[in-house]
């Protein structure tokens, strides 16, 4: 049996769930092999199964989790005998891979076994319904806080830079007239630098980052408020609601009003 639940509501660039459950599989059950655009895992409640990649395989029971990335070719299947059945969520933004890097999955171990709070986390996520954007980005995160580890990590400076970036036009700054060399200066990095590790990292430029934040957090206010078009612009970081409303056409493909005529129509 299995249960899912897509999110309709992506209101963050950043970080934001596609969908989430739970399946109890059939015998000998396989998904792959496959590639996926999203970051996806899934926790083992009981049973067992095998999970394969790039030649590895990982056989998993009761405990252990597995973390599947974009693009890579991925099989898993259950146990014939005792099936496995497991919760799972798929989640996707320019910020995922700076949240993975944080837990202890990676490319060369993407399975954790004996994940202490994670069972836990996992089904607080994947039993609820009706959960508002803000429940549900707090929820993904309690997820991944289960899969980091107890013991210090060594720190990235590169890693640190993004963050401290990331922050600082996450707050209040997004809404200014924010640069990117503000950016840098904050940071406390030259301005190439940073750019080069905006795209390492995020795939796009600090200018295109905030840029998309923009945009994505004026149409969340079309959608969700009555607020004038003007005042919607400023808090966006517009002054000229004209330039604002190309910009927005440019970047969605229809105007701030068609937008908010959609969302309202759509509820």
């Amino acid at each position: 049996m299995r249960r899912t639940i897509v999110n309709r509501f992506r209101d963050f660039v950043d970080f934001n769930v596609i969908q989430y459950g739970h399946e109890d599989c059939r015998p000998n059950y396989s998904i792959g092999s496959f590639v996926r655009s999203n970051h996806l895992i899934h926790y083992v409640h009981r049973g067992r199964g095998v999970y394969r990649l790039e030649g590895r395989e990982y056989v998993l029971g009761p405990g252990d989790a597995f973390l599947i990335y974009p693009k890579d070719v991925t099989y898993y299947r259950a146990d014939g005998e005792d099936p496995w059945e497991y919760s799972w969520v798929e989640f996707t933004g320019a910020a995922a891979d700076i949240y993975i890097s944080s837990t202890d999955f990676s490319r060369q171990c993407p399975v954790m076994r004996g994940c202490e709070g994670a069972e836990e986390a996992l089904l607080r996520l994947t039993e609820a319904d009706g959960l508002n954007p803000y429940e549900l980005y707090a929820r993904l995160l309690d997820v991944l806080a289960a899969f980091v580890s107890k013991k210090p990590r060594p720190a990235s400076m590169a890693e640190d830079y993004v963050k401290y970036a990331l922050n600082y036009i996450h707050t209040v700054h997004y809404h200014g007239s924010v640069s990117v060399s503000d950016l840098s200066a904050y940071v406390g990095v030259n301005r190439s630098y940073l750019c080069r590790l905006f795209k390492e990292r995020l795939g796009v430029s600090p200018k295109q980052y905030i840029r998309t934040y923009r945009m994505n957090n004026a149409a969340r206010l079309l959608a969700e408020t009555n607020l004038p078009i003007g005042q919607i612009a400023q808090a966006s970081g517009y002054e000229d609601q004209l330039y604002f409303s190309t910009a927005f056409r440019n970047f969605f493909g229809h105007s701030p009003t068609e937008h908010r005529k959609t969302a309202k129509e759509n509820k």
